[in-house]
């Protein structure tokens, strides 16, 4: 039934939205000094460049009955390991510098996003995807995906934004640890899924 569909599109969708990766790279995103509300237009961004290229992808799949590929979900998966360690180097040099009011780079984190589309448990999305009878339950999976990892990632958003915020605003020092240590969580999730994708047959 098409009820079902759309609880399991939601449900995978927020699923989706807390894999390490994600959590990991919306961390390296946030920059201390901003608000709450910077914070959740990034995850935003982020979500819907996610959601982007999940969509697209699907929306072919069904429509012309394809299949994915079996290189593409390494490929994206390599991707986003280098993404992760850039974003975590870049981070961790940065972080003793000034705290200052810079610009949000939203085309970066929605390519950002775009690459994380088809990594990770999303290939679990698709493959549920192919499961679905009828395009109209297909395609309420996907938009139900989508929006599924768009309210998740808000909700990560303020669980790392709230806590790391206030601890970054007690002192320089503070600020610094912070960012250093999604940082270092960004690095050390990039090369746990680079080193995945080497040892795995």
């Amino acid at each position: 039934m098409i009820e079902s569909a759309l609880r399991l599109g939601l449900t995978l969708g927020l699923a989706h939205a807390s894999d390490a990766d994600h959590v990991c790279t919306i961390a390296s995103l946030l920059r201390s000094e901003r608000g709450v509300r910077d914070a959740l237009k990034t995850s935003l961004v982020w979500g819907l460049g996610h959601s982007a290229t999940f969509f697209g992808v699907g929306l072919l799949l069904v429509a012309a009955g394809l299949h994915l590929p079996g290189w593409m979900a390494p490929l994206a998966e390599t991707l986003v390991a280098a993404s992760l360690v850039w974003l975590g180097v870049n981070q961790w040099r940065h972080a003793a510098c000034p705290a200052v009011r810079e610009p949000r780079h939203d085309g970066r984190t929605f390519a950002l996003g775009l690459v994380h589309g088809l990594a990770g448990s999303a290939g679990v999305g698709l493959l549920a995807l192919s499961t679905m009878e009828g395009r109209a339950r297909a395609l309420a999976f996907l938009v139900l995906y989508g929006a599924g990892v768009v309210l998740g990632m808000a909700a990560v958003t303020l669980a790392l934004a709230l806590p790391l915020g206030a601890a970054a605003r007690r002192s320089t020092t503070w600020r610094t640890g912070v960012l250093r240590v999604a940082a270092t969580l960004s690095v050390c999730a990039g090369l746990w899924l680079g080193g995945r994708l080497v040892v795995s047959p």
